[in-house]
């Protein structure tokens, strides 16, 4: 049986990324055409360049959807009255293509604005949870334990 990874990410990216700039993200969730170009990930690695974080379908291996979308945060425009863009992404990935979803989540976040918890990372097989943590240097996944006694709803 094959390992999925399920991984949930929102980060805000730079406001002043150029049109060029902005085409590889829309493209990795699916919102343009591939750059000439990707820069994201190894094209080696790839085979052939395709939009990591493109959603639109039911996960096939864990409960809710692949989803994804980078937009303007008009309503919380920086210092300088822009808005930075919004990227929130959920995918689940195959194993085999993890090494690839880590090197496309690694240039999103270096073109990132968002410090601390940015996202988490299940894995299908250990039923483990990693944060994924975003420092001024680079990232880290980051274990998470079970919280004991914390806050519960019941639904009746």
């Amino acid at each position: 049986m094959s390992d999925y990874y399920d991984l949930f990410l929102a980060v805000d990216l730079e406001p002043d990324l150029s049109e060029a700039a902005v085409r590889e993200p829309r493209w990795l969730v699916g919102q343009a055409e591939a750059p000439p170009v990707p820069e994201s990930a190894d094209r080696e690695t790839w085979g052939h360049p395709w939009p990591v974080f493109a959603g639109g379908t039911a996960s096939h291996s864990f409960d809710g959807a692949d989803t994804s979308v980078l937009l303007r945060a008009v309503a919380r425009p920086g210092p300088a009255g822009r808005a930075p863009w919004s990227l929130t992404v959920r995918v689940c990935i195959h194993e085999d293509d993890f090494g690839i979803l880590m090197e496309v989540v690694e240039w999103v976040l270096r073109r990132a604005t968002t410090r601390g918890r940015a996202g988490f990372l299940r894995d299908s097989a250990l039923e483990d949870v990693r944060y994924v943590v975003r420092h001024e240097n680079g990232f880290e996944l980051v274990n998470t334990r079970t919280v004991r006694g914390g806050t519960r709803a019941v639904w009746s």
